[in-house]
């Protein structure tokens, strides 16, 4: 009889593969409903972890219309929260879980194989999720610069509000510079600089804690994002307050164009007021208050009022 030999490499082997343990990611836009979407999926082993996210998020408008954009930045805001949670307390992110947002859920950890971690949640987002696609290699090429520049737009957001606001509370009460974060006091130009987790909070009074942001006619998609990012930074900080009885007030304190501004055209101011709207919903969900002013100098008034109530 005629020995055949079969040829073991050309099956894959598990040596070179991973297996680890995954859970979805669920996002429950109504509270005490059965209604959720599957936005994410995180694999993890011992040594480290991968966390694949809903990149079709737009799909949400077809469900919920303009009121999605509250959706998309409470996703948006989990996710990232939810990486740094993973980097910081691994397999105890999920068992202990600590969501940055109300309406996230997560699913039960299972176990298995895959050639990475990567690959893992990939092919489990594909399979769970409406609002994921697979990236291929063109939409990765595609994706990566306009990454690079979100990257360098992290390096310092361009916005002068925060600067201009302490050099006015400043020079109107001796004593309160020390309430500003360092890069202001000295006038640095370091928004959201290093880690893109750094948790920055741009006045820590002994009342009040604010965070500072304008919002553009001009530019409205790239200081949404700034001002959503400056929120999760105040929800994490409030989150940090050891009493609810001692805790300080949490404010994202906004300068938007007033409504009579004749460099804002209508159309911009309708999509400003749906912007705040947005804003003011998730500020609303997170317990956070969202104030819009229409100046430094209003901005300025009001931290000195609110330090001296």
């Amino acid at each position: 009889m005629m020995d055949i030999k079969i040829d073991t490499d050309i099956f894959p082997k598990l040596r070179d593969g991973v297996r680890a343990h995954w859970a979805p990611v669920y996002f429950e836009p109504i509270s005490g409903s059965y209604e959720r979407f599957v936005v994410g999926v995180a694999a993890f082993h011992q040594d480290d972890f991968h966390l694949e996210w809903a990149n079709q998020l737009d799909r949400l408008k077809c469900f919920y219309g303009s009121d999605a954009i509250g959706a998309v930045s409470a996703i948006e805001i989990a996710g990232e929260y939810l990486e740094a949670d993973l980097a910081k307390r691994a397999t105890e992110a999920f068992t202990k879980p600590d969501p940055a947002v109300t309406g996230i859920a997560f699913g039960d950890l299972r176990e298995a194989e895959g050639r990475s971690l990567e690959s893992v949640a990939r092919s489990w987002m594909s399979a769970l999720s409406s609002l994921y696609i697979e990236p291929t290699a063109e939409m990765v090429a595609v994706a990566r610069p306009a990454l690079n520049a979100a990257a360098d737009a992290g390096q310092g957001s361009g916005d002068r509000l925060p600067f201009m606001v302490c050099d006015y509370v400043k020079s109107q009460r001796e004593g309160f510079a020390g309430y500003f974060s360092a890069d202001l006091r000295e006038g640095k130009q370091r928004r959201m600089k290093g880690s893109s987790h750094k948790v920055i909070i741009d006045f820590s009074g002994s009342k009040l804690v604010a965070n500072f942001g304008t919002l553009k006619a001009g530019s409205l998609t790239g200081s949404v994002n700034l001002i959503k990012r400056r929120l999760w930074d105040l929800k994490v900080e409030r989150d940090r307050e050891p009493g609810s009885e001692l805790s300080r007030n949490h404010e994202m304190i906004l300068q938007r164009p007033p409504k009579d501004d004749p460099q804002v055209t209508e159309k911009q101011q309708a999509n400003l007021d749906e912007a705040f709207e947005a804003l003011e919903h998730q500020a609303d969900q997170e317990e956070l208050r969202l104030r819009a002013l229409a100046s430094v100098q209003q901005i300025g008034e009001h931290i000195l009022n609110a330090e001296a109530a």
